[in-house]
């Protein structure tokens, strides 16, 4: 066990330094990873990082205590949406303060969480663990969770079987248990463009997209009257088409034609059943007659990311610790997506519990309230006083 620093930073002083990384998810974050390691390092934190394929970026396993198993993770993404566009009062990575709020880019989702994990870390440091904490924190989730993956499996495999990970997006500190998985892409229809006179001699790519829609609306009212996991909203999995171009010219058969999907499918329905049959119907019913006429036309699917449904989890013990201590008796379920499903996926038990309003996310003048974070640090404290330093 090592003490921490002389002058432990607070909640409220991590949170402005992570601010002041403009990790929008097209930049770095190894600088932020960096500060990272250096304010952890006295704690005796060991470290672990899950580079991108370019080497721009990083995940960041870090765990503070017994190299043993069990435990608990803290995870949150450092990335960040970008402010362009947006009308910022100040600079919105210098934080600032108003009456109580904490203002900056990230201030809710979710850098307020990660500067909750740092300075609860060093607290925690000092306890007589025999179980260890590991902070899990990613990037590139605002562009799809697509960061993450490799850390999860990672962890998954590694012998470490953590009680539970806690995934601290914006809650308001209140425990969810379950959400909507999803999986989005493209879609492009390559025809055969001529005079729209004779259109039965080449192949109109708009025309079969909309055929494509059509299985897809029918597949989106299928869902309506199908399974269901109360308490989500709506309470059954949903798919829809929300842009879509193509064709030049009001009398040229269209050549080309794309659009982009979107599914939220309820735990336990695999999204990529579902695309399997989207595809199905391309190969079956549709390309064959392309084909006929051109053998270069067809219909090709690009998958641009997959988010995992999360389930509740078989072993509650740890979930109800945390509920209990936040005195919430029955966990939310909520529509969107997190990285708590990948988690899931890898065997690692998981919930979403963090500081914050998920409203506040994304917004201009994004902020959090200090009371928020303070509550967060004493709410980790507490956790891991009672699930890390017994052996039971």
């Amino acid at each position: 066990m090592s003490a921490p620093p002389a002058a432990p930073l607070s909640a409220k002083a991590a949170l402005a330094r992570l601010i002041a990384f403009p990790t929008v998810s097209a930049a770095s974050n190894l600088d932020l990873l960096d500060w990272v390691e250096t304010t952890l390092a006295p704690l005796g934190a060991r470290f672990r990082r899950f580079p991108s394929p370019d080497g721009t970026k990083a995940n960041l396993f870090a765990s503070i205590g017994p190299d043993a198993p069990g435990g608990l993770v803290l995870s949150g993404h450092t990335d960040v949406v970008p402010t362009a566009g947006q009308d910022w009062s100040g600079d919105p990575f210098v934080m600032r303060e108003d009456n109580g709020r904490l203002i900056g880019r990230g201030a809710t989702d979710m850098k307020g969480f990660l500067a909750c994990c740092i300075a609860a870390a060093q607290s925690v440091a000092t306890l007589p663990l025999v179980k260890p904490l590991h902070l899990a924190f990613s990037y590139d989730e605002e562009v799809g969770c697509t960061g993450v993956w490799p850390m999860a499996e990672w962890l998954g495999g590694s012998g470490l079987s953590p009680q539970l990970a806690v995934i601290g997006e914006p809650s308001s500190l209140q425990v969810i248990d379950a959400h909507k998985g999803g999986l989005i892409g493209w879609t492009t229809v390559t025809g055969k463009p001529g005079h729209s006179s004779q259109p039965d001699r080449y192949v109109n790519a708009v025309m079969v997209a909309g055929e494509l829609i059509a299985f897809i609306n029918g597949l989106r009212r299928e869902f309506a009257a199908g399974g269901r996991h109360e308490g989500l909203d709506p309470p059954y999995s949903t798919i829809q088409v929300n842009i879509i171009n193509g064709g030049l010219h009001g009398n040229i058969v269209a050549e080309s034609c794309r659009f982009f999907w979107e599914m939220r499918v309820i735990p336990g329905v695999d999204a990529h059943d579902v695309l399997a049959r989207i595809e199905d119907f391309a190969r079956v019913t549709l390309e064959p007659a392309m084909k006929a006429i051109d053998p270069g036309c067809g219909i090709a699917f690009e998958v641009q990311a997959h988010i995992p449904p999360l389930a509740p989890n078989a072993d509650r013990g740890a979930e109800t610790m945390l509920m209990d201590l936040v005195g919430q008796t029955t966990p939310l379920k909520v529509p969107y997506g997190t990285e708590a499903g990948i988690f899931q996926r890898f065997g690692t038990p998981a919930v979403v519990c963090g500081p914050g309003d998920i409203a506040q996310a994304h917004q201009p003048d994004e902020f959090i309230e200090e009371a928020e974070l303070e509550h967060c640090v004493a709410l980790i404290t507490r956790l891991a006083e009672e699930r890390l330093c017994s052996v039971t």
